[in-house]
């Protein structure tokens, strides 16, 4: 943003452009607003798929373990909206499994997975919490529904979201997506007589 001098501020004046330079001042002010909401709202890049405790995960860390696990594991169901639900109660099953005693190492995860060979941490992440999430007794998986309920967490609308109550996470359904109307099975198709 320039800043006008003195004699420019006076030429507008004196010209009467007193509106042109209140507006020019009204779009910083405008503009700088719009930068405060988006890092009041937690994501302020475009890369972030969710915000967790100040905790930022990012969209490339999200697709990178999809990538990694359904490349290793083509049956896997992981899509990228279940890995990033998958990512932001990893941090809570591995919290509670570290604090248990129960806690994986990172070169314990990759024995794991030696189908994958260069892990990114995202992928470990969700690995060491699926592992130790097996090993967790009743008592402490409440933990883990404990931390999740308190959490602040703020997902990309892309994502989905997530209910903090029931500690729950809801696919995303663009309003630009309709349903199909359903077709009736037993409509039989017809054919033009001739």
């Amino acid at each position: 943003m320039s800043v006008a001098t003195d004699s420019e501020r006076e030429r507008y004046m004196t010209k009467g452009h007193p509106v042109k330079a209140a507006s020019i001042l009204r779009g910083s002010i405008v503009a700088a607003a719009a930068a405060g909401v988006l890092v009041v709202s937690g994501c302020a890049t475009a890369d972030t798929a969710a915000v967790v405790n100040g905790h930022r995960i990012t969209e490339q860390e999200v697709q990178e373990a999809t990538s990694q696990i359904t490349k290793a594991y083509p049956d896997s169901s992981l899509n990228s909206a279940n890995a990033l639900s998958s990512l932001v109660m990893a941090g809570f099953i591995n919290e509670v499994a570290d604090e248990s005693g129960k806690g994986l190492s990172d070169s314990a995860a990759k024995a794991a997975i030696t189908e994958i060979e260069d892990p990114s941490a995202a992928t470990l992440e969700l690995v060491k919490s699926s592992l130790a999430s097996q090993q967790l007794t009743t008592e402490e998986q409440g933990k883990v529904v404990g931390l999740a309920r308190q959490a602040k967490v703020t997902m990309n609308p892309r994502y989905g979201t997530f209910d903090a109550k029931n500690v729950r996470f809801d696919a995303s359904k663009p309003n630009w997506i309709a349903d199909e109307p359903a077709v009736p099975a037993t409509q039989a198709p017809t054919t033009p007589a001739g």
